[in-house]
Parts: C-alpha cells; structure tokens; sequence
C-alpha cells in the first residue's frame, strides 16, 4: 500500500514537472526577478499646499494643507465638512495624496493627487447648486524650498478661478 501511495505521488510529481517545462519554449531563457525597489533615502520632505479660490470682486479664499512624509513613501490627508445652507447640505473636502522621490541636488519628484469640493458660495447658496470642484493627479519635478504654481483652473459654471501653489522642502 506505501509503496503504490509513493509511486502515485512520484508520478503526479513528474507529471506537473513536465507540464512546467513546456510552458517555456525551448531554448527560452527563465526571466530574472526584478529587483526589489531602492528604500529612499533617510530623509522627510515637508509639503505645504496652498489653493486660492476667488469669485469675482471678492477677496479671495485660500485653503492650506501642510504633511511631512519620508522619501519614497505616501501620505494622504482627507479633511471633509457638512455645510448646511438654504436647507440643503453640502460637503466640503480637501484630500491630498503625495509621493515625493529624493532625485538629486534638491529635485525631487513629486506625484501628487488632490481634491478640492469646497462649500456652497455666495453666489449660489440660494439655489442649492454645488460650486465647481477640483480633480487633479500630477507628476512634477520640483527644487526643494521653491514655491511652484502647480495649476490654474476656472470653475465651468462661474467667474471663479482656483489656483495651487506647492513648496517641497527637503528637511535635514
């Protein structure tokens, strides 16, 4: 009985070690792993965000979102808020999403990902309408302590016009 249990395992064994081998074409050569990613350097890299949102003549609101990651690492920030007016509730966010890559010489890559649904203006807090949002995913090389206009953007349905500035300060 062992011995017919052993010669059934040896020949599942060579059965499913002949069906490898054809998987390869011959004279295929085994594909090398990847190597595994570098782990960054040892180093945080302070990211502060500022949007300026303007309607019309009226002076302008600025949001700001400050984080602290690693090199090579994500953070996210998701601030949301319920605004109520004219008997309705809106909701306000802001997340951010950011990896910086230490490249050389105070560069860094920047991958960025930002949402931006502010609360009900006051130009259309009486009819209930959402104001524009802001979407974005961007991949940018900036200078460590420069502050960098990012994007520029108009709301589709109004005269307000967005702006986002970014400075990346690598920290020692």
């Amino acid at each position: 009985m062992v011995k017919r249990r052993l010669a059934i395992a040896l020949g599942i064994a060579l059965i499913a070690g002949s069906a490898y081998a054809q998987q390869l074409p011959e004279g295929a050569v085994k594909p090398t792993p990847k190597p595994p990613e570098p782990e960054g350097l040892p180093s945080n890299i302070r990211i502060e965000l500022t949007i300026t949102d303007q309607s019309g003549p009226a002076a302008a609101e600025k949001r700001t979102v400050s984080m602290i990651v690693a090199d090579r690492k994500v953070g996210s920030i998701r601030s949301t808020g319920r605004v109520s007016s004219a008997g309705k509730v809106a909701v306000a966010t802001l997340n951010v999403d950011a990896t910086p890559t230490i490249i050389k010489d105070g560069q860094m890559r920047l991958d960025l990902g930002l949402e931006y649904v502010p609360k009900p203006g006051s130009e259309n807090a009486g009819s209930g309408e959402a104001r524009g949002t802001l979407n974005q995913r961007l991949s940018f090389v900036v200078e460590s302590g420069k502050p960098l206009v990012i994007s520029q953007a108009s709301d589709p349905t109004s005269d307000r016009k967005m702006a986002v500035e970014l400075t990346a300060t690598i920290l020692k």
